[in-house]
């Protein structure tokens, strides 16, 4: 006879105590924090359009609210969103940045010949 194994089954949520919830609160906020210096650097290096930048705080909005309603899934699955959106924009401006110093590397060499 095979045994059952417990664990948490579809819409069912653990219990979490409120120092739990609090870390978890707190954790995400601190990640928030982290991720918003990041998009004031890309920002600031012209690497984010007025657009996106709106976009995200939208995000970080919606994160917030998650978090005031101690929605701490849809917390993190918001950071998460914004985190991969940061990285993959971070990733993709650092790329273009090293095309461009290659590209003025090689034309700084010319010019200098003349």
């Amino acid at each position: 006879m095979a045994q059952e194994v417990s664990g948490p089954q579809g819409s069912q949520t653990p219990q979490v105590s409120e120092e739990e919830l609090a870390t978890a609160r707190l954790t995400v906020r601190l990640e928030l924090f982290k991720l918003s210096i990041i998009q004031l650097r890309l920002l600031l290096s012209g690497c984010l359009s007025y657009s996106e930048g709106s976009m995200l705080i939208s995000w970080q909005k919606w994160t917030t609210e998650a978090l005031d309603r101690n929605d701490i899934d849809k917390a993190i699955e918001w950071a998460k969103k914004i985190a991969v959106f940061l990285k993959e924009r971070e990733e993709a401006c650092e790329r273009l940045m090293n095309k461009a110093r290659k590209h003025s590397k090689r034309y700084s060499r010319h010019s200098s010949r003349h």
